[in-house]
């Protein structure tokens, strides 16, 4: 679990990320293993990168790495000096996309679906894969038919830096999943990856969950689009091409710090309870300008005082 905050103001590109990494155990728990993690790398002089998402995979050969090694062979197996922001999230992603063997993932996740309804004595009737999921139909021995999805945990990337011509970009990547412009050049504002639901809230006004409530879910197509269109309003009205640098260090910071003091006290949501404190840890912020980059704050390995 991660959040990263990106912000592009006129005088250049504000990143920020906390440092606490889950991962799951044997047993299928969810654990923090550590508040000392690296989520932000320079990929060249003038392009960063925010890891979120899944943090450990196996590649193909049955390896288990971090994803920032393979940040770091990326960048050792490619030259991207002379490339556009573009250009290497294109790359970055397709890179990742041959490491990660999602589709095997998903297989795994199938069959042991099939071993814990057979132990709890149910029923598999449909089991259909579909994409990057799998949707699965299951009678209980109570005669109930329970529906649901296979979801596999997505590699998630944020991009973000200047072009040798000196235009900025940013970009999302998933894997499994797509390519995302989030910020064409002289496009200030914010984007987040990880667990944004307290900056939505913040920011925009609303938590992207209202559209898993069963009466807004009962409406039709056009409705639910309207519904998007007019929420929009809710959003706060922020000045994001007059922002200072330090305006953007402060805020990035605030939102990452909110969403862990948040997450201190709320198990989730009323419709669905049960979230781990996802967010925590030292805050790394580095800043991005057509010159360079420039760490703001970079943890340090050191004696921690809890020892």
């Amino acid at each position: 679990m991660t959040l990263i905050v990106n912000i592009v103001t006129p005088e250049g590109i504000i990143m920020a990320s906390d440092s606490r990494q889950s991962e799951r155990n044997l047993k299928q728990f969810t654990r923090i293993s550590t508040n000392s993690a690296t989520k932000l790398f320079s990929l060249n002089d003038r392009v960063i990168v925010g890891t979120a998402g899944l943090a450990f995979f196996a590649d193909h050969s049955g390896i288990r790495q971090n994803v920032s090694e393979y940040i770091e062979s990326f960048k050792k197996d490619n030259n991207l000096q002379n490339l556009t922001v573009d250009e290497i999230a294109e790359k970055l992603q397709e890179y990742i996309n041959k490491q990660y063997p999602w589709e095997k993932q998903l297989d795994i996740s199938a069959q042991q679906l099939e071993v814990d309804a057979e132990r709890n004595g149910e029923k598999i009737l449909t089991l259909e894969r579909k994409d990057d999921s799998i949707e699965f139909k299951i009678k209980q021995p109570s005669g109930r038919i329970k529906e649901g999805h296979l979801n596999i945990e997505p590699v998630n990337l944020l991009i973000s830096g200047y072009n040798p011509d000196g235009s900025c970009e940013t970009y999302e990547i998933n894997s499994p999943g797509k390519r995302i412009l989030k910020r064409k050049n002289n496009e200030f504002g914010c984007t987040w990856i990880g667990q944004g639901d307290v900056v939505t809230r913040l920011i925009l006004g609303y938590d992207s969950n209202l559209f898993k409530v069963p009466t807004v879910k009962s409406l039709n197509k056009k409705t639910v689009e309207d519904l998007r269109s007019q929420i929009r309003g809710l959003e706060y009205y922020i000045q994001w091409s007059l922002l200072t640098l330090q305006d953007a260090v402060d805020l990035a910071v605030f939102l990452i710090k909110s969403t862990s003091f948040v997450q201190r006290y709320a198990d989730g949501i009323s419709m669905d309870i049960g979230e781990i404190q996802g967010v925590g840890g030292p805050i790394d912020v580095v800043l991005i300008t057509k010159n360079g980059i420039k760490w703001i704050n970079k943890k340090e390995i050191t004696i921690s005082d809890d020892i």
